[in-house]
């Protein structure tokens, strides 16, 4: 089972009411999974999703059996990071569009972000199966984050793949494939090729 989210005021979401922070909306994240009847859930989070799917296994730590990192940062800096996305040359290539936000989603879902950090909280997710992937012509997000990401939780597996900062819908199956292949492996097994 797989479901997927949008932030409020992207995609089909409509706006918050009012702002929200990275704990909040983690908490909400949960919140769906209990409804959903699931006490442990693997999580796989894009860009700031990616940055989120950190804040959910740093608050919920007994409840992230694995977890899948893309394109993503320990350290969300500037306001607008995202916009380069849209100038991204495997999305230009391809065609692809990015989901409509409003501009109070674009507002809040950065201002959640807004000097967010989680490298003082990674190294005490040691014990927890990690996947960081990384486009190797990410102009967005470099591939020296997910370096930084693998260093800071022990045992992380860090694989820097073809693609920039969309590779994860350029080149879906495969990743996909990479990302089945990650969450099916036994826990022992991803400790020894760590």
């Amino acid at each position: 089972e797989v479901w997927t989210l949008d932030m409020p005021g992207v995609g089909g979401s409509p706006d918050a009411l009012l702002p929200y922070g990275a704990s909040t909306i983690a908490a909400v994240v949960m919140e769906i999974a209990d409804r959903l009847g699931h006490k442990i859930i693997d999580i796989a989070g894009f860009s700031w999703g990616g940055a989120l799917a950190q804040q959910i296994a740093i608050q919920f730590p007994g409840r992230v059996r694995r977890l899948v990192l893309m394109a993503t940062t320990p350290v969300m800096g500037a306001p607008g990071i995202g916009w380069a996305a849209m100038f991204d040359d495997d999305m230009q290539a391809s065609g692809l569009k990015i989901q409509t936000a409003t501009p109070l989603g674009i507002a809040y879902q950065t201002a959640a972000m807004a000097g967010w950090s989680s490298a003082a909280y990674l190294p005490g997710l040691k014990n927890l199966p990690t996947l960081v992937l990384m486009g190797e012509r990410d102009g967005v997000m470099p591939a020296c984050y997910g370096q930084m990401l693998a260093s800071l939780i022990d045992g992380a597996v860090l694989e820097v793949v073809p693609g920039s900062h969309l590779f994860p819908f350029t080149d879906a199956a495969a990743m996909a494939a990479r990302i089945s292949a990650f969450l099916d492996q036994p826990a022992a097994t991803q400790k020894a090729a760590a």
